[in-house]
């Protein structure tokens, strides 16, 4: 009796640990309810973004899927071991190369975007790859010799995220395969399994020219992707800020009780409040810099407001006021 016992109670401990974490050098789990997970990107790993886990019941979803194909197999073991169930689902929220460059590791699973984002992984993939190869080297050396000379304790750990993203490229490079989505949504696609209803949706553009989120309308649970950054900078690039903000003020109509963003810790509506905030600083910036003249290089010389000094991807600001200065003035 007492074996049994024993055996039972190894067993209860195996299952507890197993549903609590995964031990990964590119992410950690957080468990945000019953087979639900946010995968989160750890400093110098070679995730980047965040991702998520679902289990609906027989199969599993995976929701973005990180830079690295090698951050991506262990995202794969994750979800498998997480939920018992192999990966069914994988999605793609937008095309950006931090999201969708672990899709060869899923190639046996449904891949879901939307037509737009499929056509730009297919567009801009190859040109990102050539110029990645002829900067790569020169980017990691940079960053070394930065690292050394660092002494500012948060600017250190964001550095160490810099070569982690380029030390991702580089590891991949020779291994990457180009894999588009294979399954195309609309505006709305809900994927039901027996556990839990899972919504995928758009409002178009925001961060890009199509962004899809996940809800699960049961827990109040929204993956966000890049339509939320959390203590980050956003990169405003491809990015349409009137759009962005609607977006942002219809997820905050959801009051999501967890929210994970494509990039930070854990958020909530008020974060998305600082992002609006952001864009809406930007775009103050920019529209003082044309009623006053103040030629683009003048422009590059503006300082990171106070509020967002402590934010990671820094490097963001002056191109995101550059990009936007350009497209109001006809520039670009």
């Amino acid at each position: 009796m007492k074996i049994i016992q024993s055996i039972i109670f190894v067993a209860l401990l195996a299952n507890i640990g197993l549903a609590q974490s995964f031990n990964s050098e590119h992410f950690t789990i957080e468990k945000l309810g019953k087979g639900v997970y946010a995968a989160i990107s750890k400093t110098g790993g070679y995730a980047i973004c965040n991702s998520g886990i679902i289990d609906l019941g027989d199969e599993t979803l995976v929701f973005d899927c990180f830079i690295s194909p090698l951050a991506a197999e262990d995202l794969k073991k994750a979800a498998e071991e997480l939920t018992g169930n192999e990966v069914k689902y994988v999605v793609n929220s937008h095309f950006h190369n931090d999201h969708i460059r672990g899709n060869q590791v899923f190639a046996d699973a449904e891949i879901i975007s939307t037509k737009r984002t499929a056509e730009l992984i297919e567009e801009t993939e190859p040109e990102e790859l050539e110029w990645e190869a002829k900067v790569i080297d020169d980017r990691i050396e940079t960053t070394k010799q930065k690292l050394a000379e660092e002494t500012d304790p948060l600017k250190l750990e964001e550095l160490k995220m810099w070569m982690g993203y380029y030390q991702a490229i580089k590891e991949s490079q020779g291994n990457y395969i180009i894999t588009l989505p294979n399954v195309f949504m609309k505006d709305t696609l809900i994927i039901t399994g027996s556990e839990r209803e899972a919504i995928l949706f758009t409002d178009g553009k925001g961060h890009t020219e199509s962004d899809i989120v996940l809800w699960l309308p049961e827990e109040k649970i929204l993956f966000a992707a890049d339509i939320l950054f959390v203590d980050h900078h956003p990169w405003l690039g491809d990015g349409f800020p009137e759009d962005w903000i609607s977006y942002l003020q219809d997820l905050k109509k959801l009051n999501a009780k967890s929210i994970v963003p494509g990039h930070g810790p854990l958020g909530s509506n008020k974060d998305m409040d600082e992002v609006i905030k952001y864009i809406n600083t930007i775009n103050g910036i920019v529209d003082n810099a044309i009623e006053t003249n103040l030629t683009e290089e003048e422009l590059r010389d503006t300082e990171i407001p106070a509020e967002f000094k402590d934010w990671w991807f820094g490097k963001f600001f002056v191109p995101n006021i550059v990009n936007l200065y350009d497209l109001k003035t006809g520039n670009d």
